[in-house]
Parts: C-alpha cells; sequence; structure tokens
C-alpha cells in the first residue's frame, strides 16, 4: 500500500512496527528522472496516534530532509523538530513537541492519540502532544 510517497510494509510480528520507503537522490533531493535514487527507509517505532496524522507526520519529515542540502551526510534535527513542531501546532492546536536526533534517550507524558516514535534513515524523531490546562487565575 502507497501512503503520499511512503510505502508501508507491516512486520510480521503482530504488525505493531511498519516500515517503508521513501525516494530521496544521494543529493538529499527529490530525484528529476535521471541519476541513481537511494531509498530512504522510514520506521514506525511506536505509535499512538491516528493514521492520517501520522501520514501528515511522514510526508512533513520527508519534504524537510529532501529541502535540506547535505541529508543524509549532515542531518540538521533543529530544523526538522521546528517544521514538525509547527505544522503540527498549526494544524491541530499548541503543545506539541518534538524531539530528532540518531541517540537520545527519552520518557514523556502524551495526550491520548498524540505520540509518534519513528525514523526515516538514521534519524529518530519523537513527536508528541501534552494535555494544555487553562492557568487558574
Amino acid at each position: 500500500m502507497s501512503l503520499l510517497g511512503v510505502e508501508r510494509r507491516l512486520a510480521a510480528e503482530g504488525g505493531a512496527a511498519a516500515e517503508g520507503a521513501v525516494g530521496v537522490s544521494s543529493s538529499g533531493r527529490q530525484p528529476s528522472g535521471g541519476g541513481e535514487e537511494r531509498k530512504a527507509v522510514v520506521r514506525v517505532v511506536a505509535a499512538d496516534m491516528a493514521p492520517a496524522l501520522q501520514r501528515r507526520a511522514f510526508r512533513c519529515a520527508r519534504d524537510e530532509l529532501a529541502a535540506m542540502p547535505h541529508f543524509p551526510r549532515r542531518l540538521e534535527p533543529k530544523r526538522l523538530a521546528l517544521a514538525l513542531k509547527k505544522e503540527f501546532d498549526t494544524a491541530y492546536g499548541p503543545a506539541w513537541h518534538c524531539i530528532v536526533g540518531t541517540s537520545f534517550g527519552s520518557y514523556v507524558t502524551h495526550a491520548r492519540g498524540g505520540f509518534l516514535y519513528f525514523s526515516v534513515d538514521k534519524a529518530y524523531i519523537l513527536l508528541f502532544r501534552t494535555a494544555v490546562e487553562p492557568s487558574p487565575h
């Protein structure tokens, strides 16, 4: 099944993880017809998020990574995290957080339906939403 340029195959073990490929040229840009195409692998590590929101996160990450001139040699994690946070804050309301890197640990509390941990090649992306409580005045 193809989802917005991301082909996903459910892993044989329980379907908990999904993986797929995103077409990105070796220069990090979408191929224009000629030249060799490198497939960036997208894997869902853990998710508590509607499939439509997951697809939006994959698309946003794919587009931002394709726009990075030195990806995959050099990841710009702050740029990718900011792009995902802004996209989700704008589309789904405030309190989205994003952590991007190649090696990090985390322990977070998230709102129900607002958690996605996935990777694109060696870049790992943790996107989650926290509950916003009005401040008592």
